[in-house]
């Protein structure tokens, strides 16, 4: 289960880094290379909640815990994500758009991704 959370996670990593590129140059493209930092710092944040997500999922395997266990778990990685995006829109004076397209990116490749895993190991979808 532990090598399943991991190839999630290098599958996810590649498609947020390859959307984040991909969104990049279009910025460049288009003339908005101010979001571009933005657009990398809230994709970097992806990245951060993804490696911590997973972490927190292989440390709870296991375990016996309850669903309120779980669901205090996620809420306070996502308070902290929430107060991480601030500290980066105030104290890093990125593109608040930029920030929000690149953070918007995580949850994207992270469904796309195990979309593929379920499909590979012959889930119906």
């Amino acid at each position: 289960m532990v090598s399943e959370l991991r190839r999630f996670q290098l599958r996810t990593g590649v498609m947020l880094a390859a959307a984040l590129g991909a969104v990049t140059a279009v910025l460049l493209l288009l003339g908005h290379a101010s979001a571009v930092s933005g657009l990398l710092a809230g994709g970097m944040l992806g990245l951060v909640n993804l490696t911590w997500m997973v972490s927190s999922a292989t440390r709870l395997m296991g375990q016996t815990i309850s669903a309120r266990g779980i669901q205090a778990v996620a809420f306070i990685r996502f308070l902290l994500v929430a107060l991480l995006l601030g500290v980066i829109l105030i104290v890093g004076h990125v593109n608040p758009v930029g920030a929000v397209i690149g953070y918007g990116l995580f949850p994207v490749a992270a469904a796309a991704s195990g979309c593929q895993l379920l499909r590979r190991s012959g889930v119906p979808s």
